[in-house]
């Protein structure tokens, strides 16, 4: 199949954006909910109470844990695009529900049948782009994808303060169904896109896999290029075969699993606890229930701070490899701890001055967080969990996300109407929490290879973050670093006689 006529760098971008549509579709879910719950049509029509707002919102998120756990468990048996058009599918059915909804039950569920649909297309759809993306771009890809997120959010914004001037079902309604315009427009992009060639080797579809793996470099590449790329994906396939089962994710072993793959999940987790997912949500709620807004303004703010978000997360694009992951978590996650107290502290001083900070640390905060933790919490988990596990690891630690968010989203809108200005001062605490977390238990990976990750955390006698440093010194000095490969070990092992002895090479590359 001929993927448009593009080869190259024209497919990658190609491959880029039609990813991007399901950022786009993620950040445009994330964020349309929050300016409709004070549309006046739609309190009429419900009548939620505080606890009820978080209830309905929340439960989309306990949608997508479902959707990525079912995709994990299912084992990409039919390939990735496949199950991100099924995501879609689901996705437009949970937006037909939700805009026809006429009871809080009809609206709960479609918010859940919606959520299922994203949980399959993220846990997916992220995993097809980096195998297709090439190996020198997916840092670059990574803060791509982030960027359209935050595109998303800001056309939800926006479309909500657009429909602001209508008083009938439609200020609402409508942007619940055109969830259903963006999938069925992902979709149709990724018509023309190929499958991942890992997928297609997987399962014994070598020419094909060839083909795309040809067309995703540049015209004029020797056969012999490709050849190895093919080689190197089979290989990699015959490594996972050896992989084990979920509760050896839990053990001890000679990679240390149990504890990177607790790191993973806790750098998912603290991403919630951030405050950042309720700012997220209830961006116009804040605007006009904890700064005195009105509707118009608080929605026409909500719009500035997405622009604001989106520019701001160019930033990532350099941060995230020049200054490093740990870095940045410990400086923003600081950072973003006295501008939650601040904010607090100026809704409760409550006067037209303190107001006009507090919004301005509203768009601190969000740069803080974009340069920092958006790009860091997807990135981080990926690159510290062991190759064997990798799959798993990091559809347990989104899981333990989607989940966390889903308490945040339950409590957000009750802890404003009941403890006010003591909510952001509980999400400070939770950011100044994380300084230390990060500084005893986050070594720095940027700049590494997956080796020397694994070497940070097998040696028992260091500890991982010494072990980093130690490895960025030998580093500058241009020295080389040497692993044993304990995993390609253990495969050759079971495949050798009794009386063979099998020599493993210790020296690796970067």
């Amino acid at each position: 199949m001929v993927y448009l006529g593009l080869q190259g760098r024209g497919l990658v971008t190609a491959i880029t954006l039609s990813s991007g549509m399901g950022f786009i579709l993620f950040g445009y879910d994330n964020g349309v909910i929050g300016g409709l719950l004070t549309a006046p049509d739609f309190i009429a029509r419900f009548d939620l109470s505080a606890s009820m707002q978080g209830t309905v919102t929340s439960l989309f998120e306990v949608g997508c844990a479902i959707g990525c756990l079912a995709s994990s468990l299912s084992g990409n048996r039919f390939g990735r695009l496949s199950y991100i058009h099924v995501g879609s599918f689901v996705i437009c059915l949970g937006a037909v529900i939700q805009a026809s909804s006429y009871s809080v039950a009809q609206l709960i569920v479609g918010r859940i049948v919606a959520g299922v649909g994203l949980g399959f297309i993220t846990s997916n759809v992220t995993v097809w782009q980096a195998e297709t993306a090439p190996s020198d771009a997916r840092g670059l890809v990574v803060c791509c994808s982030l960027s359209f997120l935050i595109l998303g959010s800001l056309l939800a914004y926006w479309l909500d303060y657009a429909m602001n001037y209508y008083s009938s079902g439609v200020s609402w309604r409508f942007p619940m169904a055109f969830q259903a315009f963006l999938a069925l427009l992902m979709s149709l992009m990724l018509f023309f896109m190929p499958e991942s060639p890992r997928y297609l080797l997987k399962h014994e579809r070598e020419a094909e896999a060839a083909t795309i793996l040809r067309l995703l470099r540049k015209k004029g590449t020797e056969q012999w290029v490709v050849a190895s790329d093919v080689a190197e994906i089979k290989e990699a396939i015959a490594l996972e075969l050896h992989t084990k089962g979920w509760r050896d994710l839990l053990k001890d072993d000679h990679v240390r699993s149990r504890r990177r793959v607790g790191l993973a999940c806790l750098i998912q987790s603290m991403q919630a606890f951030s405050g950042s997912t309720p700012i997220n949500y209830y961006t116009t709620v804040i605007f006009q229930e904890s700064l005195g807004f009105s509707r118009h303004m608080a929605l026409l703010m909500s719009g500035f701070l997405d622009i604001w978000f989106l520019v701001a997360s160019f930033g990532t694009w350099y941060f995230i490899e020049k200054v490093g992951r740990r870095r940045m978590f410990l400086t923003t996650a600081a950072g973003m701890a006295c501008v939650m107290a601040i904010f607090g502290a100026m809704i409760k001083v409550n006067t037209y001055r303190s107001g006009i900070v507090a919004a301005a640390m509203l768009f601190l905060y969000v740069s803080l967080f974009t340069w920092g933790w958006m790009g860091g919490c997807w990135v981080y988990p990926a690159e510290i969990l062991p190759l064997e596990y990798r799959s798993k690891g990091m559809g347990l630690a989104v899981a333990c996300q989607w989940l966390w968010n889903f308490v945040m989203l339950e409590i957000t809108p009750p802890g404003i109407a009941n403890i006010g200005w003591r909510l952001y001062i509980i999400f400070a605490i939770f950011n100044a929490a994380f300084v230390p977390i990060v500084y005893f238990l986050a070594p720095e990976t940027a700049g590494f290879g997956l080796e020397a990750v694994d070497l940070t955390f097998m040696d028992r006698d260091v500890g991982p973050i010494e072990k980093a440093d130690e490895l960025w010194k030998m580093m500058r000095k241009g020295e080389q670093l040497t692993l044993r490969h304990e995993m390609r070990e253990e495969v050759v092992k079971t495949k050798a006689q009794p009386s063979q002895h099998v020599e493993t090479e210790e020296t690796t590359g970067l």
